[in-house]
Parts: structure tokens; C-alpha cells; sequence
């Protein structure tokens, strides 16, 4: 995984390996651990290998911000990652519930808001990240009456890690690698797992592409639409505590012939860029879970305030790369998420002090991080045919 700068047609996705087994708490139920192996490649593009549990398919992905943070925009920013796969884990956790009770589905569409502030100053080290809420809109046909919908969906909810993630507060675990010689932090939780391979010395050449049949050749795409001029601008609203609010709208529907779900989500920014997902979550492997997306997510946010620190305050610091461990299970039906387990790896000429003040400001700056220690609000509508 050695740095280089990425081309124009730069690939957003793909799969690298088959799996023998899909993961327990996609396939039924089961506790798995998703490893995210990921490495800085330009100011805010970053590269991930994503294993799906310990037997399950592994899937290369990319993320790089918005022309409004000086990045390409060459693939999706880290909470459009985010966004999508909380639509996809709940999509599959309704059409099981449906199937497990004899409920008639014909068609499911979901919308998705997610919406993030920031307090303090980020670059005089008090920025403080906060998930504010997330807003479902469930949109299901149906010859079933509207409580049984209703009663499905809140049972999925349940069902789903991913939203267990938004209720269930966790403290996550960290650890630092400084030019090789590894110091555990004093200021976040410091993890107790011996430190994992590095991914610069792990990876000879960059990852390649499957050939593997049967797989969605563009799991994601960089359209050419738009966020409408009407969108707010991001960054200007407020929320009633006074801080600055961005949001993050979704949308998607599932393909009931092929079991796939289609995505699209944009930053509620004017002209921001449309990404469209697809996800795959029958066990088969033909693209990523939401799982796959969400554990990605949470590594790359956390690199974008790295990068953003490290720019910002001219650090000599370079070779930004990271190994977590993102745990998931499903227990007697119910969706658990756990506390990640990160290992930072960095070189350059900064003394220690300054490695662990950056891997700490990243860490309560990274919304996605914040929202895990936090229970983030959650609302609900839903809309049975179309009604």
C-alpha cells in the first residue's frame, strides 16, 4: 500500500476475494468481526480492504471528500458511506421480518437523514463532533394492515447492528504506532490487543479486482447528478444549542427479483455530487453489505480529521494508516453493535506529545466516533401504499 495520487476514472469499488461464509449476522444470526485495513492515498482520498467476518468476502473501497474540503470528489465522502448502509441493513432486517411472519411485501423504498454539528474550534484543538439524529421514512406495499407494517418495521429496527449502533453507547479503543514503536495513548481508551499488521509492510501492491462471476461490476458509482440549488448550505444552519449542522439525505428501494438494494445520497449541499450504492445483503456476495459500508465509514471519517489536523496545523506528519476492528452480532434477534478497536499507524518528525494530541482530536472530532459513544435520536414514519 505504498502512497500515490489517484487517476481521473479512479474505481470507488470492488470486490477482492470471495468468501466461504457469509457472516453469521447477515446470513442468520451470529457475533462477527468486520476488519477495515485502510490507508490515506491524497489529501482527503482514502483506501480501504474490508473483510466481511473472519470467512466472508473482502471488498476494496475508496472515500475522498467534497470540492468544498479541497478533496477530488472521486468517491463517496465517509457519512454518505455511513448513510447508505444504515438504509441497507434495515431494508434486508424488514423483508426478513416480513418472510419470518407471512407478511406480504411487494414493493419497500426507505428515505434517510442523518444530520452531524460541530462545537469549539477545530484547528485550536475543541472541536467536538455530535450526531444529532437520524430520520427513517419507510415506504412499503402491502395487502397487510398498516399496524402489522408498522409492527415489522420497529421489529427490524431491533433486528438491525446498525441501528443498534445509534442506541447502545460505546467507548471505543485505540492504539498508536509513532514511526514503528507503539505508545497506547493516556488521553482515549487504550486498547489491550497485541497491534495488528501493518498495512504498508502487509500489502506489497495494491489490491486488484475479482473476476469472480455473478458480482455487480460498479457496486458504487459517482453520478452526474446533483444536490438542487434549493438544498441549504451546508455549514450555514444552526441547531438550537448554537452549533453548525450538516446533513446527509438517502434514498433506495429493493429490487425483489435480484434481492439487491439501490441506493443514491448526497451531502445536503447545492451542487453537491449524487453517489448511487448497491448493496447486497442475501449471503450471495455480489456487492457489499451495509455492514461493510458502516464499518468503512467510521475508519475513513476518522482519517478525514486526521488529514484535516494535519494540514491545518502543517504537522510533519505523513503515511496516515489504520487497522480496526469493527465487531457486529445478532442475538436471539436482536441486532447488537460493540466498541471498535483501532491501531494508528504514522510516521514523521512530530515528538509524541503531538502524535497523540492529533490521534485524540481526530477521535472527538469524528462525528462517526462521537455517534457510537452517544445514543443518537432516531425517528420513524412510515408510508404503506403510499399513504
Amino acid at each position: 500500500m505504498s502512497e500515490h495520487h489517484a487517476p481521473a476514472d479512479f474505481d470507488p469499488a470492488f470486490k477482492v476475494a470471495a468468501g466461504r461464509t457469509a457472516p453469521g449476522c447477515i446470513a442468520a444470526e451470529g457475533q462477527d468481526l468486520f476488519l477495515v485495513e485502510a490507508r490515506q492515498v491524497g489529501p482527503h482520498l482514502k483506501e480501504a480492504v474490508v473483510g466481511e467476518g473472519a470467512d466472508g468476502a473482502i471488498w476494496r473501497l475508496a472515500s475522498d471528500e467534497g470540492l468544498h474540503l479541497n478533496g477530488t470528489d472521486l468517491a463517496p465522502f465517509p457519512l454518505g458511506f455511513f448513510n447508505a448502509g444504515l438504509q441497507s441493513d434495515l431494508q434486508q432486517r424488514i423483508v426478513s421480518a416480513a418472510l419470518k411472519h407471512g407478511v406480504p411485501l411487494s414493493s419497500l423504498a426507505l428515505t434517510l437523514a442523518t444530520e452531524y454539528s460541530l462545537s469549539g474550534s477545530f484547528i485550536a484543538g475543541t472541536g467536538r463532533g455530535y450526531a444529532e439524529g437520524v430520520e427513517v421514512g419507510v415506504d412499503a406495499a402491502s395487502t397487510a394492515p398498516r399496524s402489522e407494517i408498522e409492527a415489522l418495521v420497529r421489529e427490524a429496527m431491533a433486528a438491525s447492528p446498525a441501528f443498534a449502533l445509534l442506541r447502545v453507547p460505546v467507548q471505543n479503543t485505540f492504539s498508536l504506532v509513532c514511526n514503528g514503536r507503539r505508545r497506547d495513548p493516556s488521553t482515549l481508551a487504550a486498547s489491550t490487543a497485541p497491534t495488528p499488521a501493518d498495512p504498508f509492510l502487509k500489502y506489497s501492491k495494491p489490491p486488484a479486482r475479482s473476476d469472480e462471476p455473478g458480482i455487480v461490476g460498479d457496486p458504487i458509482v459517482r453520478t452526474a447528478d446533483k444536490t438542487p440549488d434549493t438544498a441549504s448550505v451546508a455549514g450555514s444552519a444552526k441547531n438550537a444549542a448554537g452549533r453548525v449542522t450538516w446533513k446527509v439525505n438517502g434514498e433506495g428501494s429493493r429490487d425483489f427479483a435480484t434481492g439487491l438494494y439501490h441506493s443514491r445520497v448526497a451531502l445536503n449541499r447545492a451542487g453537491a455530487t449524487v453517489f448511487a450504492f448497491t448493496t447486497d445483503e442475501t449471503a450471495s456476495g455480489r456487492a457489499p453489505t451495509g455492514l461493510t459500508h458502516i464499518s468503512a465509514a467510521v475508519a475513513f471519517c476518522y482519517m478525514t480529521q486526521l488529514s484535516r489536523y494535519i494540514d491545518g496545523m502543517k504537522l510533519p506528519i505523513r503515511g496516515v494508516r489504520l487497522v480496526q476492528m469493527s465487531p457486529w452480532g445478532v442475538r436471539d434477534g436482536t441486532g447488537e453493535a460493540f466498541a471498535y478497536d483501532t491501531h494508528l499507524f504514522m510516521q514523521g518528525e512530530a515528538d509524541d506529545e503531538t502524535f497523540e494530541t492529533l490521534q485524540r482530536i481526530a477521535a472527538a472530532t469524528c462525528y462517526l466516533h462521537r455517534s457510537m459513544e452517544t445514543e443518537t435520536p432516531v425517528t420513524l414514519g412510515v408510508s404503506l401504499n403510499g399513504a
